[in-house]
């Protein structure tokens, strides 16, 4: 197993060598280890391939200005490491780098199927909920289905760790959406719409192991219970 020093240098150059221009790269949260090791891993088998923005993704045409670090969802739909080309300081969505890691993980570690799972998708909510109402559209990290289509494994990916622990010790202080502050279920109202066998909140140096899962239950139209345990679940298998 590579040196802790080594992994974060590694993915450190990776990162930086995929930043559009001659920006340069600012880690203003820290990169943690096993988000370096997974992200890394994730590049180097195939889970996600950086290339080349194309001539016709959206922000090449939105600034005119290419970059390395475009990929691709599962479903083919554009996606980018850095926003704003261009600009002295390359601008890092932080959130992917534990993002990619933990899916790449789920799929390398875990066994779970790449080709049954979604990425970056968005959605539009299918009826009223709480505080959001049916056509509003919103974005999940990652998904992992059932053979019958159902979510199996939804992961909530953050930057930080502390938005990762502020959201996880929210969820257990109180067990249930219904409970939640406003701020925090608005984060994961969109368990009553998909209801997830599991859910993953996860960030920088919760990934490996996993550290925040929780097993999902609907109580009624309106709410739903969580309850941690150990471990992600085992991948879906045969009915």
């Amino acid at each position: 197993m590579r040196a802790v020093d080594e992994d974060v240098a590694a993915a450190t150059r990776l990162i930086e060598s995929l930043a559009p221009g001659d920006g340069t790269v600012q880690f203003r949260t820290p990169l943690a280890v096993d988000e370096c090791r997974w992200f890394v891993l994730a590049v180097e088998t195939g889970v996600v391939s950086f290339r080349e923005c194309p001539t016709e993704c959206f922000r090449f045409k939105k600034w005119g200005a290419s970059g390395p670090d475009h990929f691709d969802t599962p479903d083919g739909k554009p996606r980018h490491l850095f926003s704003k080309p261009g600009a002295p300081e390359a601008w890092l969505n932080r959130e992917y780098v534990p993002h990619l890691a933990a899916y790449a993980y789920a799929i390398l570690d875990r066994g779970y199927d790449g080709i049954t799972s979604s990425f970056s998708r968005y959605r539009t909510f299918s009826r009223d909920l709480i505080a959001k109402r049916s056509g509003q559209s919103y974005e999940t990290d990652a998904e992992f289905y059932d053979r019958d289509g159902r979510v199996h494994l939804q992961i909530e990916a953050k930057a930080s760790p502390s938005q990762t622990a502020a959201l996880a010790a929210a969820i257990e202080r109180h067990g249930t959406l219904s409970g939640l502050p406003s701020a925090a279920a608005k984060e994961i109202e969109y368990v009553l719409d998909l209801a997830p066998r599991s859910l993953w909140v996860v960030g920088p140096g919760s990934i490996d192991p996993p550290t925040f899962v929780y097993r999902v239950e609907m109580n009624g139209p309106l709410d739903a219970s969580f309850t941690r345990i150990a471990d992600l679940p085992a991948p879906p298998g045969d009915p």
